[in-house]
């Protein structure tokens, strides 16, 4: 199911007007808000989805699907979120004239028996039907799973800078999705009531203000809030900034994006791992990106803070303990092309730019894994490497025509 907050169960628009016609239900406005505020509850009033029932859960609603789902849900699994969405859109449809005519209509006498009849017919065929396709599903996601080992946050707290938007935003909503406790940085207080004002009241969020450009913000921010780094489990750092079109010599554009992609990070590691529990296995994440092996006229100061960001944690990696019971373990993650802020796709070339909220559940499948490294997409890191290869001027001339096909 595709959705803002929690793709597992919210329905979009038109995700709601194919179950109205899949139960003979003419789709309503007012109803479908009242039916995505119910479902923005859902995910904190029943059980984390795992395993295959979570695969089912993200995709989108066809009518094909529907029917299948439904059969599914009433033999296999009767808490995927299909159950939910059925049964709440036939209970607000019952609050109306309308809705109440059209699911209390019965047929009787001759015709309630070959009405009977008929659903048996449906039933069974949807049942040959349903079969089939859930045991391809299940093979699709069992083969997945190896290659991406999906790990779960429950009862987990998560650290994570930048929480506000773009790929921060869906990390944090990645890690309620899996059961976890999340405190965010964002950058000012129109950002905090921003995303509050998207969370359920009992979302188990807390956000924290600090402008990471100045330094030392997002460490004072913690200990003014009274965050204790040993009850920490995930630490992302994932804020960042790029100045676009700037010289290579614009110095203080290149102090704030340093600052903000760079130190505010190590900052807020250094803080971390000086006060975790020494016996507390623990996870740390730093977003980087693939630029970072490219130097580029317009992006130098993003670029050359990202690779300062990967060697800094790699050099971190060698000098923390490894083999300890708590040990630490450092994930580097250097994203490629994916929807954001920073680049949106020019609509010729949309199709090189993976979704974000994929690439956020690569970054967290990779740092719970205990990866060293998460470069979502690998195509690109595979054309990037391949562009280093080629020589500065030839991977000059690719970046800025590739350049030209994203909207800043």
């Amino acid at each position: 199911m595709n959705g803002r907050l929690f793709p597992d169960w919210q329905v979009d628009r038109d995700e709601y007007a194919r179950v109205c016609r899949y139960l003979g239900l003419e789709p309503n406005d007012a109803l479908f808000a009242r039916l995505d505020r119910h479902l923005a509850q859902a995910p904190f009033a029943n059980p984390p989805l795992h395993g295959l029932q979570a695969a089912l859960a993200r995709l989108p609603l066809t009518p094909f699907r529907i029917a299948r789902l439904d059969m599914a849900s009433r033999l296999i699994f009767p808490q995927h979120p299909i159950r939910h969405v059925l049964n709440a859109v036939i209970a607000l449809h019952e609050c109306t004239a309308e809705g109440y005519g059209a699911l209390s209509r019965a047929p009787t006498g001759a015709a309630a028996w070959f009405a009977i009849m008929g659903w048996l017919a449906r039933w069974l065929g949807s049942l040959v039907l349903t079969l089939p396709w859930l045991g391809m599903r299940a093979l699709m996601w069992r083969t997945s799973a190896w290659f991406a080992p999906r790990g779960e946050l429950a009862g987990s707290q998560v650290l994570l800078t930048g929480a506000a938007r773009g790929l921060g935003r869906d990390l944090m909503l990645e890690c309620l999705g899996r059961g976890a406790r999340v405190i965010g940085i964002v950058r000012s207080e129109a950002s905090r009531h921003a995303v509050l004002e998207q969370l359920p009241a009992e979302a188990p969020v807390k956000l924290l203000v600090a402008d990471l450009s100045s330094p030392g913000a997002g460490t004072a921010a913690l200990e003014a809030a009274d965050v204790d780094p040993g009850r920490i489990d995930v630490v992302i750092a994932c804020a960042g900034i790029k100045h676009e079109g700037r010289s290579v010599l614009a110095l203080e554009a290149l102090r704030q994006t340093v600052q903000v992609n760079f130190l505010a990070a190590a900052e807020i590691v250094a803080w971390y791992v000086a006060g975790r529990a020494a016996r507390r296995p623990s996870r740390i994440a730093l977003v980087s990106s693939m630029g970072r092996w490219h130097g580029m006229g317009s992006t130098a100061g993003y670029n050359a803070s990202k690779a300062a960001l990967s060697i800094w944690a790699e050099s971190l990696e060698l000098e923390l303990p490894r083999h300890d019971e708590g040990a630490a373990t450092i994930t580097v993650v250097e994203p490629g092309l994916f929807e954001s802020d920073m680049a949106r796709p020019h609509p010729g070339r949309a199709f090189l730019f993976a979704p974000r909220r994929t690439v956020a559940r690569r970054i967290l499948d990779g740092a719970l894994a205990g990866k060293p490294v998460v470069r979502p997409p690998s195509w690109f890191a595979l054309l990037t490497w391949t562009l280093c290869l080629a020589g500065r001027r030839t991977r000059a001339r690719v970046l800025s025509r590739a350049k030209s096909g994203a909207n800043p």
